[in-house]
């Protein structure tokens, strides 16, 4: 993935519970296809390296609850949810294919994300 300078920034800005449920989120668009492609490995460290997630906020990940994840991701603003969208969004096409199952987890997060369908209207 390429960044830009405020691309970076925004990025910067995630707080360390913001970057342990983008992981979380990632993680499980991993594995909606039921697969686990190299790619999608190869793209979670991309991802862990660009929001500077620590080993530490990973194993805390792992501890997060539905409810939690998702207040916490709708406590954040457009912008960043815009992203948390971006990243699932990479997630899904990293194997280079879509499938329904992924297409309908995609929908269900932006809808709980409260992100449009719509790219034009992001």
């Amino acid at each position: 993935m390429k960044f830009t300078a405020l691309d970076k920034l925004v990025l910067s800005n995630f707080s360390s519970i913001e970057k342990e449920c983008i992981y979380q989120v990632v993680c499980a668009a991993m594995v909606v296809d039921g697969e686990r492609a190299p790619e999608e490995y190869e793209l979670i460290k991309e991802i862990i390296d660009i929001i500077g997630l620590t080993r530490e906020e990973r194993e805390e990940s792992r501890q997060l609850d539905e409810p939690t994840l998702t207040k916490t991701i709708l406590d954040m603003n457009d912008l960043q949810r815009a992203y948390v969208a971006k990243f699932i969004a990479h997630m899904l096409y990293a194997d280079g294919k879509v499938t329904n199952h992924e297409e309908a987890f995609f929908n269900i997060l932006l809808d709980k994300l409260n992100l449009p369908k719509d790219p034009d209207n992001l």
